[in-house]
Order: structure tokens, then sequence, then C-alpha cells
């Protein structure tokens, strides 16, 4: 006859705080299913282990309530004995890569063995009396020896992250669960926490999952920003090896007019871009900024092509306060293109010209290029051409060393200004060409 009455309401009365983190873990897992988070799989099996160990805590209640036969207790302690230490060797996975786990495992599979020999009355480990009185048997200490041997392999692992790996917040993660298993343990045996255990591996499961989920997002966002990275620099080689055929296909054009018209001038133009390229050529092709004195250098080649093919003459001015700083490759070169073709030379009386103007204002070196045409005049089809090398110049500008470009058309002409974060700054002088 019964002694006592053990309901539903009792279970979830005793193990509500554990069936409460259990729960939200779980619904943590479900709802975040799509994060790559390493030891995914450990933390399910875990859950149900703890489970499990709350559903045989119940049965001993139930049975010990109802006192139903103590070969039952058998069943329930053999459960126990094999849940407790394979939750410190889940943690263990959990927590370290570990590359030979049967090796590892060998252990848990001995005692989960012997534990098993008992529920046939062996009495190795552990058997009951018929009024449910527990007794040990000659390896009492197995289950509890290799409980112990799993938490000292992750406190040793959780040294190990912090001493030699350097990984601080791995490592402390894996000593606090390391100390609140060896806790655990000690407070279950002495009885001062006797039956806390699975809300103490839920815990750990819980915080552990906060951690992995933090580490995960970093990475994530690391690999986004780095993929950024990679994209911005492959957007920049796209935009230089546009910027490449327009000047070489401008300079060949130039050369091909001067053949109808002037062959010792064509000549000398061949030289010209010939000493172009095998001087510049690796300019041309750097995705790093180059000094401003090598882009100026290309202007000049420019320059000296544009004078050689046009009927119009015009001058260029130099006003340069500020040398000493670099520039993404052709930059300025399009710019004063622009202000050649679209403004010096629209003035036919030879009357054109461009001023090309460095100077510091406001810790940012500033490069102007402006010229007395008139731009505002411009054709459609002349400001595409006009807007999209623009354009070009203002993403790379922008992509490769945060620098802006603006520009202003006016009747009088046109002026387009860089600016760049000051990278350095010596003395300059003026010059006319």
């Amino acid at each position: 006859m019964a002694i006592g009455k053990y309901t539903a309401m009792d279970y979830l009365t005793n193990n509500y705080i554990t069936l409460m983190l259990l729960a939200a873990l779980a619904m943590l897992l479900t709802v975040n299913r799509r994060m790559k988070i390493h030891g995914i799989q450990y933390m399910w099996a875990t859950i149900c282990i703890v489970l499990g160990l709350t559903v045989a805590e119940a049965l001993e209640d139930i049975c010990d309530t109802y006192m139903l036969d103590h070969r039952i207790l058998y069943i329930k302690t053999a459960f126990v004995y094999w849940f407790y230490p394979l939750t410190a060797m889940l943690q263990l996975y959990l927590v370290a890569p570990i590359k030979h786990k049967r090796l590892m495992a060998l252990p848990y599979m001995i005692s989960s063995a012997v534990v098993f020999a008992d529920i046939f009355d062996t009495r190795l480990i552990y058997y009951f009396d018929e009024d449910h009185s527990f007794n040990g048997g000659a390896f009492a200490n197995m289950p509890v020896a290799v409980l112990c041997f799993y938490i000292v392999m992750l406190g040793m692992y959780s040294l190990m992250i912090i001493i030699k790996r350097g990984d601080r917040r791995k490592g402390v993660v894996a000593l606090f669960m390391t100390v609140t298993a060896v806790l655990s343990a000690i407070g279950e045996n002495i009885g001062f926490a006797r039956g806390m255990t699975e809300e103490v591996t839920a815990i750990e499961l819980l915080i552990y999952y906060f951690f992995l989920a933090a580490i995960n997002y970093s990475e994530t966002q690391e690999s986004l920003y780095k993929s950024r990275i990679e994209l911005e620099r492959q957007r920049l080689k796209l935009l230089v090896v546009q910027m490449q055929p327009h000047f070489i296909f401008n300079a060949l054009a130039t050369i091909q007019s001067l053949c109808y018209t002037d062959s010792e001038a064509a000549a000398d133009c061949i030289d010209v871009f010939g000493d172009y390229l095998r001087a510049n050529i690796n300019s041309i092709s750097s995705e790093e900024p180059i000094d401003f004195e090598a882009e100026l250098e290309h202007c000049e080649q420019f320059i000296k092509l544009e004078k050689a093919s046009r009927d119009v003459d015009f001058i260029v001015v130099y006003d340069l306060k500020v040398r000493d700083f670099k520039v993404p490759p052709l930059t300025v070169q399009p710019i004063v293109e622009n202000a050649i073709k679209y403004g010096a030379l629209s003035r036919r009386d030879g009357s054109g010209m461009v001023k090309i103007v460095t100077e510091e204002c406001g810790g940012m070196i500033v490069i102007s290029v402006a010229d007395n045409g008139t731009g505002a005049s411009m054709t459609t089809t002349q400001k595409e051409h006009h807007s999209v090398g623009l354009e070009n110049t203002r993403r790379r500008l922008e992509i490769q060393c945060g620098g802006t470009l603006e520009l202003e058309i006016t009747e009088n002409g046109s002026a387009a200004t860089i600016k760049l974060p000051k990278t350095g700054i010596s003395g300059g002088g003026s010059r006319h060409a």
C-alpha cells in the first residue's frame, strides 16, 4: 500500500530550475540553429543527459514513495553512474578539440560496463537491500574516479589554453566550468549540494552557449569585415584596370592623328610615350599610393602628348606648395586631362590655361586643378565622358585613402579639388609649362 503520492507536480517542483534552464538553452539552440557554433551537438546531448538525470532522480523518489521493488533502484543507479561522468566527458569535448575521442572515452566505457554488470546484482560497485538502503561494493569509487578524471582533464586543458595558447577568454570559461564541476562533485559527495548537479550542469551549458555565441558573432563580424575589404580591393583593381586602357588608348589616338599630319612629331610622341611606359609601368599597375612627384610625371607626359597633337596651344601653371605626399596612381592625370580637353582647349585663341595647385589646409593635402575654359557649355556627350572619369577617380580616392573629389563648373571654367588625409609635407615652388 502506498505511503504517499508522487505526482507530475512534484517532479516539476523538484526540478523547476533545471527544467527552465534546459528549456531556455533548447530554445536558444533552436532559434539560432543556423549559427555555425562549434560543439552544438554536444550541447544537445548534454541537455538530454541532464533531463535523463532528473527523470532518474524522480524514479528513485517514486520507488521510495510507493515502496516498489528495490531492483528498480539498480536501473536508476546505473543511469546515474552512466550519466554523471558522461556530462563531464561531453563538457571536455565541448571545450577541447580532442583528436582521439574514442581513447579519451575508454575510462568511461570501462566504468559503464562494470555499472551495467551490477544491474544483475554482481555487487562490484553498488547494491541495494530490500528496504532500499544503498551499499557500496569493492569498486564503489570507480564512477567518482572516472568523473574526477574528466574534471581534471578539463582543468588541465583550461590551464593549457591560458598559458600556452594565450586565449584567456576561452581558458577562463573552461576553468570556470572545471571549478563548478569540482564543487558540484564535492557538494554531492558530502551532502552539501546533494541533487544540485543537474542545475550546475545546466547553468554551465547556458553560460558556455552565450560565450560561444559571442565568439561566433565576433568571428562572423571579422569575416564580414575581411570580405568587405577584399571586395573593396577587387573594386579598386577593376577601377585601376579601367583607367589604364583609358590613358593608353588616348595616347595612341594622339599619336595616330599625328601620323597623318606630322610624322616627325608622331615619332617624337612615340619616344615620349615609350619612355612613359618604361619608366612608369609599375606605378600604373600599383594598388598602393605612389609619390605625388611620380603622378606629376604622368601628367607632364600626357601634357606633352596633348600639346603635340593639338593645333591650339595652352599653358599649364604649377603652384606646388606641397610635394612630399602620396596619391593613388592615375588620380591627378585624368583630372588634368579633362581640364585640358573640356576647358583649356575650348578657348580657340590659344589663351587656354590649366593651373595645378597643392597646399596644406586644415590637416589635409589639397590638390586643385582649374581651367579657364567654358565648361558650362559642354555638350551632353562631353559631360558624360567628363563625369565617368571623375567618378572613377572619386571612388578610387575614397576606397584607397579616404580622400574626396569635388568639381565646380561655371561659365568661367571648372575647378576640381582633391582632399587627402595628410601623409607628409615638404617645401615647393612655382613653375610654368
